[in-house]
């Protein structure tokens, strides 16, 4: 039993279209610079809220410059993610998350926060998954090298399933108590599930060692799950290929959190 988690969080921005009146050169002058004005607003009020902050200030002028370019369009995209090393990402997640900008002696409304919209939330959410700095790092690379969006998404989403309690992003960042009645009422279901067969024990799963120690071989047990139900001739062809592209994309998990794990040993 998994524990699903697809929550996500989004920072959108509306735009509002006008409608241009041909029959006056003077007003289709003004629409044309209001809607101007109105492609501007993501990318001024989101920069000069950063400058005001003194928020660039901390920043490497090459750092300073490519968060300056991937913020002009108010939109945080693919491509753009890609720009970004995991040291990167940390920084500039911080720059425009709400909830790392907000201070409780000094608060800053939703609506003075200016509008951001992360296009690409699967990976930006992945750079501070779990409390393993590997991982997490191996995550991201893996992640925002995932060609499609549909994709990246899947293969996020199962993760947060796989995390369950780890996640930080989900589950995770349930208060202790919450947690430790979800665990109580899991174990319980545990057991009814299993009351009717010979030596439950053996099937029962304990949700109180929920805590992931070894993230080598979590990592060598999801692969091996989604392999197996890649080639599950009961599984639709659909779901197959669906667990097809789960084990390909671990295959890269595996072999990034490797090699950062390496270059750590010989650091």
């Amino acid at each position: 039993m998994q524990i699903q988690n697809n929550q996500t969080t989004y920072y959108g921005y509306n735009q509002n279209s006008n409608s241009v009146n041909k029959n006056s050169s003077s007003n289709s002058f003004d629409i044309n610079l209001k809607n101007e004005e109105d492609t501007k607003k993501p990318t001024s009020k989101m920069i000069e809220y950063l400058e005001k902050k003194g928020k660039f200030s901390s920043l490497s002028k090459e750092d300073e410059t490519l968060f300056r370019d991937i913020l002009e369009d108010g939109v945080f995209s693919a491509s753009e993610m890609k720009r970004l090393s995991y040291e990167q990402m940390q920084v500039f997640s911080d720059m425009v998350n709400f909830a790392k900008n907000y201070n409780e002696d000094n608060p800053t409304s939703k609506d003075d926060f200016p509008p951001y919209l992360l296009s690409s939330i699967g990976t930006y959410l992945s750079s501070e998954k779990t409390n393993n700095d590997s991982f997490n790092k191996a995550l991201y690379e893996t992640v925002k090298n995932i060609q499609n969006d549909k994709d990246r998404m899947a293969y996020l989403d199962a993760i947060n399933s796989a995390l369950g309690f780890n996640d930080n992003q989900g589950y995770g960042q349930l208060p202790k108590h919450i947690i430790d009645n979800m665990i109580k009422e899991l174990n319980k279901l545990e057991k009814e599930k299993y009351k009717d067969f010979e030596n439950p024990e053996n099937l029962i799963k304990d949700y109180n060692n929920w805590e992931i120690k070894d993230y080598k071989d979590f990592i060598d047990n999801l692969k091996n799950s989604y392999k197996t139900a890649s080639v599950n001739s009961a599984l639709s062809i659909e779901t197959r290929a669906m667990y097809q592209m789960l084990y390909q994309n671990t295959l890269i998990l595996e072999k990034n959190y490797n090699q950062i794990q390496k270059e750590i040993k010989y650091a």
